[in-house]
């Protein structure tokens, strides 16, 4: 359930399908109905398992720092269906979204695709109405049969692939790589992250069968230290990554070899500035998110996403106790990013958070092997309550549990500033 959709569907009658079906026949027929507004837009498309989001935020705010026109769209959301679909860096408003919902409506595409194509297409229908120079485009699951495969790109991007819904994508890595490679296009380049060697295998022979040109991390272009380079003779140096993680200085390189790319084939210099501005400005939420020096909110919910939370909590607090907030949807493979976290803490509050898909704080606390497991059903109180400079905390898991909490942490953190601030001694 996307946050605060429903509210739109139910005010203009626009009804969807509840069942997923593999294809592109319903999103490609419901766009032929509001006008192909697709074919209109040029693209930046990006897949993957983890690193899309942040990707595309560093892209988007290169390309704004050399003045191009952009719009984003994410998956899932951060808060609510509004940041979703980006205009140049702002939230799509109420009154922006409610006209492409009539022209939905009107189109009489109601009840013929599911909740996720349905906002595939009011995004697109929004594009064409802001008339951006470049969207920057996240699959929503996998790839090949993803809704948003309907475009074709100036240019692909896959950060990286590991296993993630299973039922949907497969249990092995080859299985889900053969679903990325879907937005693959004939003559189109793709720019891969580090990937398995399975994976990468997949790659190689899809762009094969596509001649579509292939560049790899630290084949084709190499980031180490703050200093980008590639082979095209493209070097910059002194250069700072937004967010923390030995994972994020890949999907930082990715980034900045797709805007070189953009920005040459708009006829534009490449301004070295203008990149090492742009990339330090970029901002995602819920991306080793700091709230305080010892509260931080990271939305590790998969295996690799939370082996990379472990890795970036090694590299800038090693010796400093860790306590885990975790909260999570069913279907994930809980009792396998537990043992990630419990590599490195053995204190775990279990979070109940209000989805109908949210696994129980009892559940996870079964699943966990942890010494000390706590469960919570008012977690933001329960924070203020725990957050200490003797110890980190860690509030991850779901994307879906950190949008509220995230923002209602916040706002609580900010009226106790207030409140500090306002005492006279």
């Amino acid at each position: 359930m996307i946050p605060k959709f429903e509210d739109y569907k139910k005010r203009f009658q626009l009804e969807s399908k509840n069942a997923i079906e593999p294809g592109l026949d319903s999103i490609t027929r419901a766009l032929e109905k509001v006008g192909n507004p697709h074919k209109k837009l040029q693209f930046v498309h990006v897949a993957g398992t983890n690193g899309k989001g942040s990707t595309i935020a560093m892209m988007n705010s290169m390309l704004q720092a050399h003045d191009i026109k952009t719009a984003c769209f994410y998956s899932p959301c951060f808060v609510d269906v509004h940041d979703q679909i980006q205009l140049n860096g702002q939230n799509i408003t109420k009154e922006q979204l409610d006209h492409v919902c009539q022209l939905a409506k009107a189109a009489g595409i109601s009840g013929t695709v599911t909740d996720f194509e349905l906002l595939t297409v009011l995004a697109f229908l929004s594009f064409e109405q802001f008339n951006p120079k470049i969207v920057l485009l996240e699959t929503g699951m996998g790839g090949r049969f993803d809704s948003t495969n309907v475009i074709k790109p100036l240019i692909s991007v896959i950060p990286s692939i590991a296993i993630e819904h299973e039922q949907f994508l497969g249990k092995t890595i080859e299985e889900v790589a053969m679903h990325k490679a879907g937005i693959v296009k004939d003559g189109i380049p793709l720019i891969i992250g580090p990937l398995d060697q399975v994976a990468e295998q997949v790659m190689e022979i899809e762009t094969a069968q596509h001649r579509s040109p292939l560049m790899k991390i630290n084949t084709d272009f190499f980031f180490e230290n703050g200093h980008y380079k590639d082979f095209a003779g493209h070097s910059f140096s002194n250069l700072s990554v937004p967010f923390h993680g030995p994972h994020q200085q890949n999907n930082a390189a990715l980034a900045i070899l797709a805007v070189i790319y953009l920005v040459e084939k708009m006829n534009l210099q490449v301004n070295e500035e203008l990149i090492r501005t742009g990339l330090q400005t970029a901002f995602i939420p819920g991306r080793f998110e700091k709230m305080t020096d010892t509260l931080y909110f990271d939305g590790a919910h998969n295996p690799a996403s939370a082996q990379a939370l472990v890795d970036t909590i090694r590299g800038i607090f090693p010796d400093t106790p860790i306590h885990f907030y975790v909260g999570m949807i069913e279907g994930k493979d809980a009792e396998k990013i537990l043992r990630i976290f419990e590599e490195i803490s053995s204190i775990f509050t279990f979070i109940d958070f209000p989805d109908s898909r949210s696994m129980s704080s009892q559940k996870l606390s079964r699943i966990s092997k942890a010494a000390v497991r706590r469960m919570t059903k008012e977690p933001v109180k329960d924070i203020m309550e725990t957050i200490s400079e003797k110890h980190v905390t860690i509030v991850t898991g779901s994307l879906y549990l950190l949008a509220n909490l995230r923002l209602n942490t916040h706002q609580k953190l900010e009226n106790n500033k207030n409140l500090r601030d306002d005492k006279t001694f």
